[in-house]
């Protein structure tokens, strides 16, 4: 990372969160703890690695001042993944924009967004993550997504297993691929345009991390990156 935001042109964002109460924490021997009040020491720590030349710890993290090897030109823009007020407040006090998730519509993001400006100072630069899709139909790109999402959803939303007996409501995988057409970029070039232009004006949010795979068709994935570089974007940065 020392070196990748220098050579990226501005390209690149390193993206951190908390996680949630997964299994993840028992195989990495952390434990709740580390979930429930560890990521702010965590995230400090990697900020100072970031931009400095020592850095040493005191807290869980208990270590003398070491030099930062290879030592950071620029430290890359951070954005913290951002579900809870918890994380909002904690990324706000340190001036750093969030990252929404995709399963969020524009009521539950503007909310974070007005959230964080209650704790931290105005800052620019929160993203959204949003599945998008460019098909000659809204019901073509719909039933396109309907049809091959399910398949890898469901395995990925089973694997979230809690750590502990908490009770977790697990998603349909069809309900989910439905709410995911139903509130992002899915449709035609115009769809598209729409749906992101929307959603930056009612949330806040200024840029978004697009999800273009969907389909798990290379091919179809490829013609996608296409449409929305030639018929979306541009006409988004007009």
């Amino acid at each position: 990372m020392a070196r990748r935001a220098p050579v990226s042109g501005g390209r690149f964002r390193l993206g951190v969160g908390r996680g949630g109460p997964w299994v993840d924490l028992e195989v990495f021997g952390t434990g709740l703890a580390r979930y429930e009040s560890g990521f702010g020491e965590s995230l400090d720590l990697l900020l100072d690695a970031l931009t400095g030349e020592r850095v040493g710890g005191d807290g869980t993290f208990a270590f003398r001042p070491v030099p930062v090897v290879p030592r950071p030109l620029t430290g890359p823009p951070v954005v913290v993944a951002c579900t809870s007020t918890h994380t909002v407040e904690l990324a706000a006090r340190r001036g750093l924009p969030m990252l929404l998730g995709m399963h969020a519509g524009d009521e539950e993001k503007r909310a974070l967004v007005e959230h964080y400006r209650r704790y931290g100072p105005a800052v620019s630069g929160h993203m959204a993550a949003a599945v998008a899709y460019v098909a000659d139909s809204r019901a073509e790109a719909q039933r396109v997504l309907r049809t091959a999402m399910p398949r890898w959803l469901g395995p990925g939303l089973a694997g979230y297993v809690p750590v502990d007996d908490r009770p977790r409501r697990r998603r349909d995988p069809e309900e989910y691929a439905a709410l995911l057409c139903r509130i992002h970029p899915v449709g035609t070039a115009d769809d598209c345009v729409a749906a992101l232009a929307e959603t930056a004006e009612r949330t806040g949010v200024e840029h978004f991390a697009l999800m273009v795979e969907g389909t798990g068709d290379p091919a179809l994935t490829r013609e996608n990156i296409v449409r929305l570089g030639a018929e979306v974007i541009p006409r988004l940065r007009a």
